[in-house]
């Protein structure tokens, strides 16, 4: 590190651990320091005299002019050196899970580049390893060593290996026992240079097509293309040396926590809730050198020993060694945090915690339940992906993935997602590619009916034929529940959030604290206001022109419409049944994952899983049932119908009979 760097760099993002240290250094040098480190600034007698105003404010311009624009922002406040310093501090060393995070993945992407040297290799290592400290998650030795060795090139694979079986391991051993590699390459490595040199100037002037991408100035070997398409086949192409060392000798019940590896992989098969088969083998290999392969790809349900579903996605299959592996580095990049101890690793996703692994020797171990994977081996039956796919409301497989141990009875499919296009997607969700939507992730509540969003859809260009054209949405900050009501004016929003509220605190046992919505007349009226005062709700509205502000409800809303115009254009329904299908699609959507919790919205607050064993596609054509009550000895038994919709709390459908065009709720419907 050069002497004038805090002179040169300004501070960033990226250069917090550096850029501290050297204007530490800077003010030391300009006598200033006194300024900024407590125990000197303390002990300053007179605070009052001109000399140390003027040294004061010396040591503010010295931090101040070092400190890029995008965080002058925060010590714009700042009348002392000492008070810019503390809100620097602050805004970097805060122990927030954002910080927790970002310096996880980094430790967990943490890999050596082939061609850097061992020790800026280590100097890196090391600022990651204060970084968590400072974060307050210090790494013990131990882990360490894992972790450095588990980051090291093909290069260092004898020494690593040496090195894992030497007992009583130590950082500093292990850092000088692998600083003598550099040494031994560096009379290759003019060689290496001369033959990338040889191979840039052999391949200019080549002027002929890519066999591949068709396009001239390179040849297919050099494609840039295939080289990305080949790498997103992949995935992962080797896991650390140690991660198959440890898992050769253990169970099909087990799997192995690992910091190293860059995937998740078993050879157990009956894991697998899906599979597909890789096009090309990944290679990986283990510790003795042996190279394996990788031969499917697919999501894996697991159920643990105290009873909670887990689902991972993009797990290996590699049949060739016994074992699985579950990868620390590919849970950071789900936003899975893992926290390791003595005794165990505790995986958290925000507050909650997601699974356990026990220390067991020199691994962590997650115990499963014997071959009670979420799969559910008595699920003979299977559907055709496109079939379960409009059952759930046109939700991409991904989450149909994440679904399967989220929920209890979900329809299996008997086949992975092809290139065939869903007509009903296609009219109900196409948008300009340049518009990007990004859901709102983060929870401003601590517990379910905390805080309460609202917003009013409508009026929709068709009636209903109750006459309805306008749609109210209250949504639930912590689980994301969503309940929809249907109205025919504005006015009727106050009687249906009294309905809502006696329905979901009766749900809860808990009171809503807070509603959320714009400043519409529908919510702002006298008689809203007295109702939300007596009831002791605190409302708060949106600035005027800023919908963004109730960017949750929004998102809801366009979600439900989108959901439910995908239904409607699937079966070719009347778009006069508009709010039998958003209605369902709020049915749905709070019994499928989201992008904030780990649990759906149903299990959190009804605390217990849904049940999806009768999934119906809206608007499909069906019989229903005719009791025999209702029938005479010769009359048909069933009725052609097709399917509208759910009804809470009733073992029922909502089917419109196709000859009379009644609505009614019919307990069984066979399709």
């Amino acid at each position: 590190m050069s002497p004038s760097y805090a002179d040169t760099v300004k501070l960033v993002e990226d250069n917090e651990f550096y850029w501290e240290f050297n204007m530490r250094m800077k003010l030391s040098r300009k006598g200033l320091s006194a300024h900024i480190i407590k125990p000197e600034f303390d002990a300053l007698s007179d605070r009052s005299t001109v000399q140390w105003k003027t040294n004061n404010l010396k040591a503010l311009g010295v931090i101040a002019g070092d400190v890029s624009l995008t965080y002058q922002v925060y010590i714009r406040g700042a009348t002392t050196a000492a008070d810019s310093w503390r809100m620097l501090e602050e805004q970097f060393n805060r122990n927030t899970l954002k910080n927790r995070l970002i310096v996880t993945k980094k430790l967990h992407n943490f890999k050596m580049e082939s061609g850097t040297l061992f020790a800026v290799h280590v100097d890196q290592f090391k600022e990651i390893v204060l970084q968590m400290e400072m974060i307050g998650a210090p790494l013990d030795e131990t882990r360490q060593v894992v972790l450095l060795l588990g980051s090291l090139t093909d290069e260092y694979r004898m020494i690593s290996t040496v090195l894992e079986n030497t007992p009583n391991m130590t950082l500093a051993y292990a850092i000088q026992a692998l600083s003598g590699v550099d040494a031994s390459d560096e009379s290759s490595s003019a060689q290496q240079k001369a033959f990338v040199a040889k191979k840039s100037y052999d391949k200019r002037g080549f002027n002929g097509k890519c066999f591949y991408c068709k396009k001239t100035g390179h040849k297919a070997t050099e494609c840039r293309k295939k080289k990305a398409d080949e790498e997103r086949e992949q995935v992962a192409s080797e896991t650390s040396d140690y991660a198959f060392t440890a898992t050769s000798a253990m169970g099909k019940t087990e799997w192995l926590v690992d910091s190293g590896a860059s995937s998740h992989m078993t050879s157990v098969r009956d894991k697998f809730v899906s599979m597909k088969e890789l096009k090309t083998p990944v290679r990986i290999t283990i510790a003795d050198g042996k190279k394996i392969d990788a031969v499917a790809m697919g999501t894996v349900g697991l159920k643990l020993m105290d009873g909670t579903s887990v689902t991972l996605s993009d797990v290996l299959y590699i049949p060739e060694v016994e074992g699985s592996l579950i990868s620390v580095a590919k849970l950071a990049e789900k936003d899975v945090v893992a926290q390791f101890s003595k005794d165990k690793c505790v995986f958290r996703y925000g507050d909650a915690t997601v699974m356990e692994a026990k220390r067991c020797g020199n691994v962590y171990k997650l115990k499963t339940v014997g071959d009670e994977v979420c799969h559910a081996a008595t699920t003979s039956r299977k559907e055709p992906w496109a079939v379960v796919h409009a059952r759930l409301g046109h939700i991409p497989f991904k989450r149909y993935e994440q679904l399967l141990t989220m929920a209890d009875g979900v329809p299996r499919v008997a086949d992975a997602p092809s290139d065939h296009v869903c007509a009903g997607c296609c009219m109900g969700k196409m948008r300009e590619d340049n518009f990007s939507r990004s859901p709102e992730k983060t929870v401003k509540s601590a517990g379910a009916l905390d805080l309460i969003h609202s917003d009013i859809m409508g009026p929709m260009q068709t009636k209903t034929p109750g006459g309805c054209t306008y749609a109210v949405t209250f949504i639930d900050d912590f689980s994301r529940h969503v309940t929809v009501y249907f109205t025919k004016k504005k006015a009727e929003v106050l009687e249906k959030f009294k309905m809502f509220k006696a329905d979901m605190e009766n749900a809860t046992g808990r009171k809503i604290k807070r509603l959320r919505s714009d400043n519409g007349g529908e919510y702002t009226g006298r008689l809203f206001k007295e109702y939300l005062s007596k009831q002791g709700i605190r409302h708060e509205k949106t600035v005027p022109y800023t919908p963004q502000q109730n960017g949750l409800a929004e998102r809801m809303n366009r979600s439900l419409v989108e959901m439910a115009r995908c239904m409607l254009y699937h079966e070719g329904i009347d778009k006069k049944w508009w709010a039998e299908a958003v209605n369902t699609s709020a049915w749905i959507i709070n019994r499928i994952p989201n992008t904030v919790t780990v649990k759906t919205a149903y299990e959190i607050v009804y605390e217990k899983k849904p049940q999806l064993k009768n999934l119906k596609v809206f608007g499909a054509l069906g019989y229903g049932h005719i009791p025999d009550e209702k029938r005479r000895k010769l009359d048909a038994k069933a009725f052609k119908c097709r399917f509208l919709g759910y009804e809470d709390g009733v073992k029922g459908y909502h089917d419109l009979n196709v000859e009379t065009g009644q609505v009614k709720i019919h307990g069984r419907l066979h399709d």
